[in-house]
């Protein structure tokens, strides 16, 4: 529900817009925020773009157009992806 009332924001004029991107700017700091947390624990955790591009991307897609269920097994398979590209990325 949130994911389609921020796209329909960003159709809703210049308010809109502006609403679209702070509630964006809201969830990158909690991104943010995460993998700042997990660096002080001294993990290496991947890059927010990347977190963006190999998981949220593709959840968003299938909320959007309903291609298929947000399973825990489905987001597990995700988060395994990138943690492999991601371990790949360090060698």
């Amino acid at each position: 529900m949130v994911l389609r009332l921020v796209i329909a924001l960003s159709t809703a004029g210049e308010a809109g817009t502006r609403a679209r991107d702070a509630f964006l700017a809201e969830r990158g700091r909690q991104l943010q925020g995460m993998l700042d947390r997990a660096r002080e624990r001294g993990e290496h955790p991947p890059e927010g773009l990347d977190i963006l591009d190999h998981i949220l991307a593709l959840l968003y897609i299938r909320t959007l157009f309903g291609t298929g269920p947000l399973t825990p097994g489905y987001v597990d398979t995700l988060v395994d992806r990138l943690l492999a590209l991601h371990g790949r990325a360090l060698a």
